[in-house]
């Protein structure tokens, strides 16, 4: 396959991570640009999030990618690598569908620090920090249960990226 999934919540690193990969010549794909919306994560309906965002709307719903648009490009043959960079509720559906999972991580402080410096509606208020920061925690668990690799993003990005690519051996 050689498809590899750089997962981890806003404010990890994804994005950072992505560009240095296609700055070296990967095909990176970033996830929540292509394919992340606000829906239900069941049945992958878009659903607006209320402003400001309620605990209760994140019980059923948050940000998820689309199935039926990503698992044809997950499914294609490819000769080369291809890195999928992103973080969504419903990421778990695709772990079957890729070679490597890589898990961004970086201690919660950092997260909120980050998170705050984005000025985002959907990363910078406190109730969505507060979840990311749960989500954060067991994110790290699920990615150790399904066989993922942890990254430590407060390393320099160059130092992650290495790290990536001797996992894979490229």
């Amino acid at each position: 396959m050689q498809v590899y999934l750089i997962s981890g919540l806003s404010g990890t690193g994804k994005t950072t991570l992505g560009n240095a990969l296609s700055g070296l010549g990967h095909e990176v794909i970033d996830m929540d640009s292509q394919f992340g919306y606000d829906g239900n994560v069941q049945t992958e309906d878009p659903i607006d999030m209320p402003a400001p965002p309620t605990k209760d709307w994140f019980v059923d719903n948050g940000w998820i990618w689309s199935s039926h648009a990503l698992e044809p490009i997950l499914k294609a043959p490819r000769d080369k690598p291809l890195f999928l960079c992103g973080g969504s509720r419903n990421e778990s559906k695709f772990y079957s569908l890729v070679d490597t999972i890589f898990v961004l991580h970086v201690p919660d402080h950092v997260m909120r620090t980050r998170l705050m410096a984005r000025n985002d509606p959907h990363t910078s208020s406190e109730l969505i920090i507060t979840r990311m920061i749960e989500f954060n925690q067991q994110t790290y668990k699920r990615a150790l249960v399904n066989g993922g690799h942890i990254i430590e993003t407060t390393e320099p990005i160059d130092v992650c990226v290495t790290n990536i690519l001797e996992r894979i051996g490229s």
